[in-house]
């Protein structure tokens, strides 16, 4: 009578264990009929061109009136040079466990995130055309550019 209470707990974490493998898409291997035609179906169609291309965009380049973010990790800007269309967003992203800023070198400035904390966003809508340099107030040495077209 003893080990009933832990057979039990056992037979329970296994039940657990087979629900969240079942929930996070883990599979036998084993797959319907209709999800191998769906496959094959798809398939075909990549192989007779069918199928459309995604035009692929550079990390640094952005598509007009779209958002991209700037990692700020490891004293850097990740990418330190950004080419967009204007009207795009651009959000700073603090990755590093020390603060940064993302701050325009010009005066007055276009734009001045304020001190962001690990984690923490800042973001700009670059409206007009330009090349904007800018730097991490808190770290000059770090600095990045940002060229709207």
């Amino acid at each position: 009578m003893r080990n009933r209470p832990r057979r039990i707990g056992q037979i329970l974490g296994m039940g657990l264990c087979s629900v969240l493998l079942a929930g996070c898409g883990w599979s036998s291997g084993e797959s319907s009929q209709e999800e191998t035609k769906q496959d094959r179906t798809a398939h075909s169609a990549m192989e007779g061109g069918q199928a459309k291309k995604a035009q692929a965009q550079p990390r640094s380049e952005a598509p007009k009136g779209a958002s991209t973010e700037v990692s700020i990790d490891n004293f850097t800007f990740d990418p330190p040079k950004l080419t967009i269309s204007a009207g795009t967003k651009v959000t700073w992203i603090n990755h590093d466990d020390v603060p940064h800023t993302a701050t325009s070198t010009t005066k007055p400035r276009a734009f001045d995130s304020g001190t962001l904390d690990t984690d923490e966003k800042f973001s700009f809508v670059f409206a007009a055309p330009g090349t904007y340099d800018y730097f991490c107030a808190v770290h000059p040495k770090m600095t990045g550019q940002v060229i709207v077209k």
